[in-house]
């Protein structure tokens, strides 16, 4: 599909080489530490512990560097899918996809904006030190960056979800039994809320500190996060839930009638003494179906989606254990 990238395409969801994310990623983990060196204090700066709150901004930054190419590919995965579904010339899906997936520029440009003033505000509620360093320096630019890259990602994230609002209300050719073509958006529901999932874990292991696990607000702010995570994961597959679940109710609620009107005509021809033929078979038939329809999935995840969601809810507090066995052993 040819339309004009988005700001945050070109920058963030394009396929580089392996070698320019790498150096990419080096090149802003060495910064903090080449910061500390010209201010004459590298060795102090390693032993402390220091570099972990200066390494969060860039490898914020680096993380959503490395999700984003596998965020676009499977939102075009979706497209593909519900593209073999669609009652309509594939040009024409294409048109009102791309139609549906404008951003103004300018918009993102106010969301990093936004984004960059929340960095501000939390530079200021951290106590900035006046004192001029390089280390001073990066912290500033760099969490400032941090809040407007993360500002811009969250508004291209809510953004993008116009375009599956916009495919589910196009006329579909819908299988209620066999919805397996709906589970590529059960897997960008996953990979979303997997996402998020990640950044809490990355932010836990260089934001942590003793006396964390006996703060009440530690685990009250966290916990909010990992369920936030899960209502991510239900809430993108919400538009797709929403679609099959009228399918389903529009062949249930003929079949249930026709089932009903059956088995009132087959205790009239037994009241009667009439002998009731292929009825009886008819009715089971029917049955079965109904049996069918009625257990059939409206929500587009498996068992195993499940499964992963569950697991990843603890990769938070595995990464704390981890981060503690760590120091125990390096102190």
């Amino acid at each position: 599909m040819d339309h004009p990238p988005s700001l945050f395409d070109r920058y963030f969801t394009r396929i580089r080489p392996w070698w320019a994310t790498l150096i990419v990623s080096l090149s802003l983990l060495s910064l903090p530490f080449a910061a500390a060196y010209f201010d004459g204090n590298l060795s102090m700066f390693i032993s402390n512990g220091q570099w972990r709150v200066y390494l969060l901004a860039p490898t914020i930054i680096i993380y959503i560097y490395l999700v984003s190419p596998l965020m676009a590919h499977t939102g075009a995965q979706v497209i593909a899918a519900i593209r073999i579904l669609a009652k309509m010339d594939p040009k024409e899906y294409d048109l009102i996809v791309q139609d549906a997936s404008r951003i103004n520029p300018l918009h993102e440009w106010v969301a990093f904006g936004i984004g960059i003033f929340l960095g501000v505000l939390a530079i200021l509620a951290a106590g900035f030190d006046q004192f001029t360093s390089w280390l001073t320096v990066f912290w500033l630019i760099s969490t400032c960056l941090m809040y407007g890259i993360l500002a811009w990602t969250i508004f291209v994230s809510v953004a993008s979800t116009r375009v599956n609002s916009v495919i589910h209300q196009i006329p579909l050719k819908i299988d209620i039994l066999n919805p397996k073509q709906f589970e590529t958006v059960g897997r960008q529901s996953l990979l979303l809320a997997l996402v998020f999932i990640g950044g809490i874990t990355l932010s836990l292991l260089f934001t942590y500190q003793d006396g964390s696990l006996s703060s009440p607000e530690f685990w009250i702010f966290n916990i909010l996060f990992v369920l936030f995570a899960v209502l991510i994961f239900f809430l993108s597959m919400r538009p797709t839930h929403n679609l099959l679940s009228k399918e389903k109710e529009r062949e249930l609620l003929p079949l249930q009638s026709l089932l009903n009107s059956k088995c009132r005509r087959l205790v009239d021809q037994l009241d009667q003494g009439v002998n009731s033929g292929t009825l009886p078979a008819e009715i089971n038939a029917l049955v079965v179906h109904e049996q069918r329809l009625s257990t059939a999935r409206t929500w587009p995840y498996n068992v195993t989606m499940l499964r992963t969601l569950f697991f990843s809810v603890f990769i938070p507090i595995g990464s704390i254990l981890a981060r503690l066995v760590v120091d125990i052993i390096f102190p």
